[in-house]
């Protein structure tokens, strides 16, 4: 699969799109369940935020290069602000409802537009790895300023890794001179000529990397033979001590050294994806610099404010995993966009929803009748009917989709389902959870063959039911 572009009405497109009076409805539906979640717990407001970020991000992926790069750039952010939001949560319940707002507000915005094709998914999970990786990195390099006591320890580190004195200095340049030649042969020639110009380039390039060759061997010729004389000629020491101490030198050497491995290594991600792609428009340059950006724009931020370290070591790390698995759904779910296999935006909304209601409904406790138990039932009570609401009615106007289109859909139809469904969640529920809590209260003891009645009885109810209402 490529990471160029593809036509949202062409191969690969989203087939998942409801008619707009179902969407809409659902939309409404998940707003209501959303706000009863928040009115238990505060927190899942907090978290829309960062799923509507998602949302924004996954938009921009089928957009131009710059709406690409936002999205790429804005991803990760979003992804540290759910982590960031689950772990102000405190408890596991607020937060799983947390994560549940963030779910909705990154799969709401989608029922209405049903814009996602499998291009976009593939350039998010590309954004995904990419930000994980550098993600890891920003997270090793915490864990290593935690451990050498600090950021000026670890600077000074990197420049006298080579070795004191004169001869560490000259390994310095040495390594510069080597790291910006080969990152001239790395970096493919599409990046800066078009075909037709390529042997012009090659020719430059190649000028270029003999310039910076013959110029660094003679620096390091020119500061070997200084360091020789100075055995014979003492004035020179003191020249030599002063360059082999240089705190200058040695930082432009180790920048040039970081510079050239990061070009070095940007070149061969974007010359790895230019060989494999099958497609024009390949969008993996803006995917490299926007992921690059959503990581160290953030992480450098919070070594300015002064975040601790270790704290910054545990969010960049869990944000790697997560941005990881998220590279591996947008690739696996991408496939079954592809192949129209996936699961509707509607089913994972009424998951969410659902799960928010369950976790509503376990932090209650029935000998406590007092107000944060009204507002547990509440919450309970609105996200399981907005989830059973958004689930019957996704799946009723997929159907329509697949007869008649989302445009070609009548109304009338619509809005009969809609009032009666929403008639079924509104007292259905409520009623189901009355009679689950009564059950849990009274806790009759049945025998083996009444419990066996039991069952029978309701599945036999269950299964009439579902064959009355086909």
């Amino acid at each position: 699969m490529s990471i160029g572009a593809d036509a949202a009405t062409g191969a690969g497109a989203d087939a998942d799109r409801l008619p707009p009076a179902t969407a809409w409805a659902i939309t409404v539906a998940a707003v209501v369940g959303t706000l009863g979640l928040i009115g238990y717990e505060p927190l899942v407001a907090v978290g829309l935020l960062p799923g509507l970020g998602l949302a924004l991000a996954r938009s921009g992926f089928d957009g131009s290069y710059a709406r690409v790069t936002l999205a790429s750039a804005f991803l990760p952010v979003a992804v540290l602000g759910t982590i960031a939001v689950a772990a102000l949560a405190g408890g596991p319940v607020s937060g799983l409802l947390t994560i549940a707002g963030t779910v909705v507000g990154a799969t709401a915005p989608g029922v209405v537009t049903g814009r996602s094709t499998t291009t976009a998914f593939v350039r998010a999970g590309a954004a995904a790895l990419c930000a994980a990786v550098v993600g890891a990195g920003a997270a090793s390099i915490a864990v290593s300023v935690e451990s050498l006591g600090g950021v000026r320890p670890v600077i000074a580190t990197i420049l006298w890794l080579t070795g004191e004195g004169p001869t560490g200095l000259l390994i310095a340049i040495g390594a510069a001179g080597a790291a910006a030649v080969g990152s001239l042969f790395v970096v493919p020639p599409a990046a800066f000529a078009r075909p037709s110009g390529r042997g012009s380039y090659v020719r430059t390039r190649n000028a270029v990397a003999w310039s910076i060759a013959i110029a660094t061997a003679v620096v390091v010729a020119g500061l070997g033979a200084v360091v020789v004389l100075s055995g014979f000629v003492p004035p020179l020491q003191p020249l030599v001590a002063a360059l082999g101490d240089s705190t200058v030198g040695r930082s432009l050497a180790t920048g040039a050294v970081g510079v050239g491995l990061a070009v070095a290594l940007y070149g061969a991600v974007v010359r790895a994806s230019w060989l494999h792609s099958t497609e024009p428009g390949n969008a993996v340059v803006p995917i490299v610099v926007g992921g690059v950006a959503g990581i160290a724009v953030p992480f450098a931020a919070m070594v300015g404010v002064g975040v601790a370290p270790i704290d910054a070591a545990a969010l960049f790390g869990v944000t790697a995993v997560v941005l990881g698995v998220g590279w591996l759904g947008a690739w696996g779910y991408a496939d079954a966009v592809s192949m129209g296999h996936a699961p509707s935006r509607a089913t994972a909304l009424a998951i969410a929803l659902a799960v928010g209601g369950v976790g509503a409904a376990a932090s209650v406790e029935v000998a406590a009748l007092d107000l944060e138990t009204a507002r547990a039932g509440a919450a309970t009570f609105v996200a399981l009917a907005a989830g059973t609401f958004t689930y019957d009615v996704g799946q009723y106007g997929l159907a329509l989709t697949r007869e008649v289109g989302a445009e070609g859909a009548s109304r009338r139809p619509q809005l009969v389902r809609l009032g009666w469904s929403g008639a079924v969640a509104v007292v259905g529920v409520p009623v189901a959870s009355l009679g689950v809590l009564g059950a849990a209260v009274l806790a009759p003891t049945l025998s083996i063959p009444a419990t066996a009645g039991v069952i029978a009885a309701v599945t036999a109810v269950l299964g009439g039911a579902w064959l009355l209402f086909r």
